[in-house]
């Protein structure tokens, strides 16, 4: 199950190796615990759930587990929160950490950040790690707690003591960013080495990158490629976008254009932006793969629908070409435009130019003028002679309305 940076489930095989090795050694506790490693989780609920209703708050908190994540019965997190609660209150950290969970995400209860917070706040008293990692990242965000970045410290310093490779991954990323602490690069890597260490996939992406700049660990392309390729196997977009970047360039690994297209496409197919625009990019130039210009299109499509104003350029492009989809001049200008209201000078240069000419939009030419202007201010260079051609065919009251119009865009800044 995926969820939240700092909301995993604690239904894991070690979660529940923990809660075990506390409770009593009762004959159906046992059988139930060797049924679940069986994987028959049906028979394990069968087993645990008489001892829930005696009252035992392992077994309450294991029925939860079960419920909630819908091992043996249909996921149900109402029937979750029922047993979490059970437990909670007689003192259970495990179990009133998942209630918080529930209460946070609004699963199985009405969601409430302040109901949340005090679960977690019982839970992280007793030591329990995670929910100290949780609380912590509440007081760093400010949600239901006053924010307090000395008190986020603190709980994630005591869960990362621990081991807590979440929290190791969060005070790296902390004293890296300076988040509410001056910025240490070196005291960052030293906490994302451990949550690495544990094969934390997001804590080995980044300490990835920052052994390709040098920042805070000594440079070494060679370290960042084996641990991008760690998070890589694991499945993270990111990491597997930026492998691909090493591959693609030759940094840290041999420069090898269908492997780059490889992990591009990986990361691609779980959604990310910038490598479904790579892919894209690379189909249209048949580098590493083969030339498909239609594929491309479809993937700078993807990542244009998500706002990625450099897929969004592209595909206008594509669009006023009819290359891989059908000419359209004024849907190009639909997605140059897009493009060019976050700022992208070469789309403004190009808005600008289809302006000029009335090509998907009305002739315009005191539009043109205030795009390259625009474009020219976001530092577009290019853009500069065609803003002095054309300033050159208007008076000085177009010049006028020109200027207040480049203040209407990105350029007016």
């Amino acid at each position: 199950m995926n969820r939240s940076l700092f909301s995993a489930q604690t239904s894991t095989l070690l979660s529940i190796c923990l809660v075990l090795a506390a409770a009593s050694c009762a004959s159906a506790k046992r059988e139930g615990w060797y049924d679940y490693n069986s994987g028959d989780c049906a028979s394990a609920l069968a087993r645990w759930t008489p001892l829930a209703e005696q009252g035992d708050a392992d077994a309450q908190f294991l029925v939860g587990v079960l419920h909630d994540e819908g091992r043996g019965v249909a996921a149900d997190p109402s029937e979750a929160a029922k047993w979490y609660r059970l437990a909670a209150e007689q003192g259970h950290a495990a179990a009133q950490t998942n209630l918080g969970l529930l209460y946070y995400d609004g699963r199985g209860v009405e969601k409430s950040h302040t109901d949340a917070a005090t679960w977690f706040g019982r839970a992280a008293e007793q030591g329990y790690a995670r929910a100290q990692t949780n609380r912590g990242v509440m007081y760093l965000l400010g949600q239901a707690l006053p924010q307090n970045h000395e008190q986020a410290r603190t709980l994630l310093r005591l869960a990362a003591q621990q081991g807590d490779a979440k929290a190791q991954r969060l005070l790296g990323s902390i004293y890296h960013e300076g988040i509410g602490v001056e910025e240490n690069d070196k005291q960052g890597a030293q906490w994302l080495a451990l949550a690495a260490e544990q094969g934390d996939a997001t804590a080995e992406t980044l300490l990835g990158i920052l052994h390709f700049g040098g920042e805070g660990v000594a440079q070494d392309d060679g370290a960042a490629a084996e641990l991008l390729r760690k998070a890589a196997d694991q499945g993270l977009a990111s990491a597997q976008y930026s492998l691909g970047w090493l591959h693609w360039r030759g940094r840290g690994v041999d420069q090898d254009d269908a492997r780059a297209a490889l992990w591009f496409g990986r990361a691609a197919e779980q959604g990310l932006p910038v490598a479904q625009t790579q892919i894209g990019l690379m189909l249209l130039s048949g580098r590493g793969v083969e030339r498909n210009d239609a594929q491309a299109a479809h993937w700078l499509g993807l990542a244009a629908e998500q706002g990625f104003a450099l897929a969004q350029y592209d595909l206008g492009l594509l669009h006023l070409k009819g290359q891989g989809v059908e000419r359209d001049p004024a849907l190009a200008a639909q997605w140059l435009r897009r493009a060019a209201d976050q700022g992208l000078g070469v789309a403004q240069e190009k808005l600008g130019r289809l302006y000029e000419l009335g090509r998907g939009v009305e002739r315009d030419e005191v539009a043109a003028y205030a795009w390259y202007s625009a474009s020219l201010a976001n530092g577009h260079a290019p853009a500069a002679v065609e803003r002095e051609r054309i300033a050159s065919t208007l008076d000085a009251a177009q010049l006028a309305r020109a200027g207040e119009v480049t203040r209407g865009t990105d350029g007016g800044r």
